[in-house]
């Protein structure tokens, strides 16, 4: 016969899914903190598992908000009215492995009143349930890295979940760690000391698995071409993981440690890869099955309706011993203990394709969220290809441009056609589209670029060509945000392009004239202050010359703008007065640039 405490524990539970009056609901739910203090260990245990499996299982199809409340007020009664229990997560540790990765979750909760007991949760028995045991696996200073394995597992579950508002709380959990810099490589020494202790190595290879299987998961639902509300959000999570990691590889070493392998590898040999050596581009299609099998708007069957009752029935706590054996044979399977699981790196420039064909692909970008689905993908792009900056004198520089070279030539081409066909097709592009395929084309330039034009047919190689095409779309196109990035991307331009070829007087007087074209406008000052970063580009382009060593190109540079210093300064000075601050102070630093002009 069941514990009477037990059985009213479970009454007092199911009562409150039940109950529609919030001050009677409060009651039994306190009621049910009290009641868990009194409770055996494992019945409390069971009820905080069941309580979360009802909270992930409420919602898509299946959305109940008061299941939902019902089950974060009942975790929260237990951590502050029983929070002794804490200490014991049992054989299963479900207090670290399910509990708190899946309060963290529900910190990304739309319903600020869950959010909030969640992170009571969170608050009070973080802290208890970590430090209650012996552990070697355990790193950091942070709550979320300390749990980081669990929380991995509990975010992927989320994002294969069939609903999209748990695939959201998955994305936010992902930009939150690394924004933190917990899904990022563990920060190195600044002294000349270079060597990992071994709590750093395991510490970095826990950081590297879990980057791995996230970054694993995002890139295989951005590569299905099905699009849904909230996809947007996984490009942007799965390009920060991304962008962490890129920053901190090279071609030379490909991410190779004596740690273990990067998430992501950086390689001109895995053309036709996505993951390393799985010919993705070669050998697969993209893929349209599988993503939104059971999605939201999905019938709920009878017999899922029948398991609601069962998933309740706590009869039995008292004969947990088949579930919880205390040799872990039963005990489920965690990411740090899934030797079988064989993760594969990303491939950095398989990546860039993905997102490049998730944008520029055929279909109509009228139809609701798919446009904001492709601007989203090319400001992944961008931000993943800004992610690799070299740094000159460094030993992997030269390694670096050659690899940006390898990347500029992939996606150029398509980046370049679709703004150019916006001026010929008949067929009318989004100017939003527009607008962010050159922001990327100007992220995916390098140093030194333009050297080989001398190619037949690559107009997207042709610097002189390009610098015209960005004057004349600022000049022909109504929306601003297009005129903005055609003389930001000019201005990247600029700032990468070959000193021989800059010195060609029709590229300095095409870029003066597209910085015109930009400080015309009057009433978006973006626009304005994108012509100053041009003409700014240009400028710096001379740097800092010095009377016992004059840099041979910068000198010609010089020699080459000097000609229009008085119609540079006057268009400084003229913005000097301009209401909006960000634009005087560029003017101001083109005035302190040029001063020791002669």
């Amino acid at each position: 016969m069941a514990n009477p405490t037990v059985r009213l524990l479970r009454a007092l539970y199911f009562a409150s899914e039940r109950e529609r009056g919030a001050t009677a609901k409060d009651k039994m739910t306190h009621a049910l903190g009290s009641l868990a203090e009194l409770a055996p260990g494992k019945a409390v245990r069971i009820l905080a598992l069941k309580a979360c499996d009802r909270y992930c299982e409420s919602s898509g199809s299946n959305n109940d908000p008061s299941v939902r409340k019902a089950a974060a007020q009942t975790i929260r009664a237990i951590a502050v009215r029983a929070s002794a229990h804490l200490a014991d997560g049992g054989p299963r540790d479900i207090w670290v492995k399910k509990v708190l990765p899946t309060a963290f979750l529900g910190l990304h909760d739309k319903d600020a009143k869950v959010a909030s007991l969640w992170k009571d949760v969170w608050d009070e028995g973080g802290s208890t349930a970590i430090d209650s045991t012996d552990r070697d696996d355990v790193f950091g200073v942070l709550l979320q890295e300390k749990l980081l394995p669990y929380i991995v597992k509990a975010t992927v579950l989320a994002l294969q979940s069939t609903s999209w508002a748990n695939r959201k709380a998955g994305c936010a959990v992902l930009n939150e760690l690394t924004d933190i810099n917990i899904l990022a490589p563990t920060p190195r020494s600044t002294n000349d000391d270079v060597s990992l202790s071994a709590e750093d190595v395991n510490r970095l290879k826990q950081r590297a698995k879990a980057s791995s299987i996230l970054l694993s998961e995002c890139v295989q639902i951005i590569s299905r071409n099905r699009v849904w509300d909230g996809k947007g959000d996984v490009v942007k999570a799965g390009t920060a993981i991304a962008g962490k990691w890129s920053a901190s590889s090279s071609p030379r070493t490909n991410g190779d440690i004596s740690t273990g392998t990067w998430p992501l590898i950086m390689t001109k040999d895995c053309q036709d890869d996505l993951f390393q050596g799985d010919g993705w581009f070669k050998n697969a299609s993209p893929r349209e099955d599988n993503d939104e099998v059971g999605c939201d708007d999905a019938n709920v069957t009878p017999a899922e309706t029948e398991e609601e009752d069962a998933a309740l029935d706590l009869s039995a706590e008292n004969e947990l011993a088949d579930d919880e054996q205390p040799n872990g044979e039963n005990v489920e399977s965690d990411i740090e203990g899934d030797n079988q699981t064989v993760i594969r790196p990303v491939v950095f420039s398989g990546f860039c394709k993905v997102l490049l064909d998730q944008a520029l692909r055929e279909g109509s970008s009228s139809t609701e969220g798919v446009l904001p689905y492709k601007a989203a993908a090319l400001s992944g792009l961008t931000a993943l290809l800004k992610s690799v900056e070299p740094v000159k004198g460094s030993p992997d520089y030269d390694d670096i441009i050659q690899h940006q070279q390898f990347i500029y030539d992939i996606v150029a081409p398509s980046l370049y056609s679709f703004a150019a066909d916006s001026q010929t097709s008949s067929e009318k592009k989004p100017p939003l589209l527009i607008a962010k395929t050159l922001e990327c084309l100007a992220a995916s330039m390098y140093d030194g670029v333009g050297s080989d034009s001398n190619s037949q047919g690559d107009d997207y190689k042709d610097v002189v060509g390009l610098m015209k095409f960005f004057s004349v779309t600022a000049s022909k196109t109504p929306a601003w945000t297009v005129r903005q990035m055609s003389a930001q991307s000019a201005a990247s331009l600029v700032s990468k392009m070959p000193s021989a070829i800059l010195r060609k007087n029709n590229v300095v007087t095409t870029t003066l004239a597209l910085a015109d074209i930009a400080l015309k406008d009057k009433k978006f000052w973006k626009v304005r202050l994108s012509g100053l970063e041009l003409l700014l580009s240009l400028v710096d382009r001379v740097g800092k010359q010095k009377v016992s060593a004059v840099d041979s190109d910068n000198q010609l540079i010089l020699e080459a703008i000097l000609p229009y210093k008085e119609r540079i300064i006057a268009v400084a000075r003229k913005c000097l007065a301009d209401n909006e601050a960000q634009v005087t102070a560029a003017a101001s630093r083109i005035s302190l640039t040029m001063a020791w002009w002669p």
